[in-house]
C-alpha cells in the first residue's frame, strides 16, 4: 500500500470505504491484539488543548494548539501548523494538508459508521489490519475532544503513520499523520499541536 505525501490519497480513500464495510461485519473477527508500536510515540489531546485529569491515558498537552490553515467537513474541523498548505484534489469525506516540504501530511476523515455497535477498540484492531501497519501497533486508547479515541502508530510501506479516531453523532471521525522520515523531534507535539485544535459540531 503506497502512502502519499501530497496530492490524491488513494490508499486511505480504499481503506476508508473498506472499514466502513467491515464494520457491518463483513471483515474477521481476528483483530490485532493491543500494543505498542517500537518506534511509536504516545500523543493525546483534547479540544481546548487540556488533558483530562481523570483518564489515566492522557497526558497533559505540553504545546500551544496549532494555527495554520483550516481543514474542515460538515461536523468536524483541525487547524493545520503554521506554515502548511491545503491540498485540494482529495474525495469528499476527506481533507489533507502537506508541509511545504512534502515530507510529513495530515488528512481528516469523516464518514458513516454503519454498525450501532461499533467501538473504538474495535475500530483499533480493524485500521491496523486493514491499513497494513505491523501486528502490536494499536496503542492505549486516549481521548480526542474529550471523546474516546484509538490510536494506531507503526510504520505502513515504510512509512511512519499514527492514526487518531471517535465515534460521534453516528460517524467516523479520524485524524491522520503521514512522516516521510519517521517519527523525530517535534512530532509528538506537532501531533499534539494540531488534535487540540479538533472542533467537533
Amino acid at each position: 500500500m503506497l502512502r502519499h505525501i501530497s496530492g490524491r490519497h488513494p490508499a486511505w480513500v480504499g481503506t476508508t470505504l473498506c472499514l466502513a464495510l467491515l464494520v457491518t461485519g463483513c471483515g474477521g473477527d481476528d483483530g490485532a491484539e493491543g500494543g505498542s508500536g517500537p518506534d511509536a510515540p504516545s500523543s493525546s489531546a483534547t479540544s481546548d488543548g487540556a488533558a483530562d485529569p481523570t483518564d489515566p491515558t492522557t497526558t497533559t498537552a505540553t504545546v500551544e494548539p496549532a494555527t495554520g490553515p483550516r481543514l474542515a467537513l460538515d461536523d468536524v474541523e483541525i487547524r493545520l501548523p503554521v506554515q502548511w498548505s491545503v491540498e485540494h484534489d482529495l474525495v469528499g469525506f476527506e481533507r489533507g494538508g502537506s508541509a511545504d516540504d512534502r515530507t510529513a501530511a495530515i488528512f481528516l476523515s469523516s464518514f458513516p459508521a454503519l454498525d450501532p455497535n461499533m467501538t473504538v477498540a474495535r475500530l483499533a484492531e480493524v485500521t491496523e489490519k486493514q491499513d497494513g501497519y505491523p501486528r502490536g501497533s494499536v496503542q492505549d486508547e486516549t481521548t480526542v475532544a474529550g471523546l474516546p479515541a484509538f490510536h494506531v502508530a507503526g510504520r505502513v510501506a515504510g512509512t511512519y503513520t499514527e492514526e487518531f479516531g471517535v465515534l460521534h453523532d453516528g460517524n467516523i471521525v479520524a485524524v491522520e499523520f503521514v512522516l516521510r522520515r519517521g517519527p523525530d523531534t517535534g512530532f509528538e507535539e506537532l501531533i499534539e499541536s494540531v488534535l487540540a485544535t479538533v472542533e467537533l459540531h
